[in-house]
């Protein structure tokens, strides 16, 4: 089954400089949110299968788009 994901985030663009500063990953503020958004809640979703009903998953990314 695919499932097609839509959603805009307001974040504080300061706070979010500053932590990918920390980082040194050179990623976009906008690359860094939407990498982070889409693998860690493909993560958090097998996790919670497991966690439920003793499952293991593996969420498969098909495609993502910064909208550039």
């Amino acid at each position: 089954m695919k499932v097609k994901v839509d959603c805009t985030l307001e974040i504080d663009s300061k706070v979010m400089k500053a932590y990918i500063d920390d980082m040194g990953d050179g990623e976009s503020i906008k690359e860094f949110v939407v990498n982070y958004i889409i693998t860690g809640g493909a993560m958090c979703l097998d996790e919670g299968i497991k966690n439920a009903i003793g499952e293991e998953h593996a969420t498969q990314i098909l495609r993502w788009d910064l909208g550039c």
